[in-house]
């Protein structure tokens, strides 16, 4: 009668074991699965982060240099070259204006 209890036991423990065992592993790639989708969004921020980076540093180099400084300088308060004779457009200040 034991005997018999042991043998029925076994196959019974065992499908346990391979049960639990089948759950971890489908547990453990369930959470692989959302660790690589949140590693990929990190990574294409990142990404982005270092290419808007990019353009800012771009965008610096070039405020810092002469023809930029010029072209503020012109639009901004007017000024020109010695040498240089500003136009104004009149039609266009009393179009303006007229609005």
């Amino acid at each position: 009668m034991k005997q018999r209890r042991k043998m029925k036991l076994k196959p019974a423990l065992l499908i346990l074991f391979v049960v639990y065992i089948l759950f971890t592993l489908v547990k453990q790639q369930i959470t692989l699965n959302v660790l690589d989708k949140k590693l990929n969004a990190a990574i294409t921020q990142v990404n982005a982060a270092e290419e808007e980076n990019k353009k800012l540093n771009n965008q610096i180099k070039y405020i810092k240099t002469d023809e930029f400084i010029e072209n503020e300088a012109r639009q901004k308060l007017g000024l020109i070259k010695k040498g240089e004779i500003m136009f104004i457009d009149t039609a266009k200040d009393a179009q303006n204006s007229s609005n």
